[in-house]
């Protein structure tokens, strides 16, 4: 559970991300930088759980795949076209 907060946290975190850069470029230093270590703490959490988070990922992708109807081996990519 706690992999998925981290992975999904990351993957939310590249809007902080964003609007840290928006802010920064509009002068506000204080509430840019706040926005950008969002994204920098879920990077962080994210190199030190290697491991689990590439687990995740992979289990999300293969739910991706059973939910779009394709596997590996489909050379038609899921999209039932002979």
């Amino acid at each position: 559970m706690m992999t998925r907060i981290i992975l999904y946290g990351w993957v939310a975190s590249w809007l902080c991300l964003f609007a840290g850069a928006w802010k920064l470029e509009a002068g506000d230093w204080l509430a840019g930088s706040l926005l950008c270590a969002v994204w920098f703490a879920f990077s962080w959490l994210v190199i030190l759980n290697e491991g689990e988070c590439l687990r995740e990922a992979e289990r999300f992708e293969a739910w991706m795949d059973r939910l779009l109807g394709g596997d590996d081996n489909d050379k038609n990519h899921g999209l039932g076209v002979n």
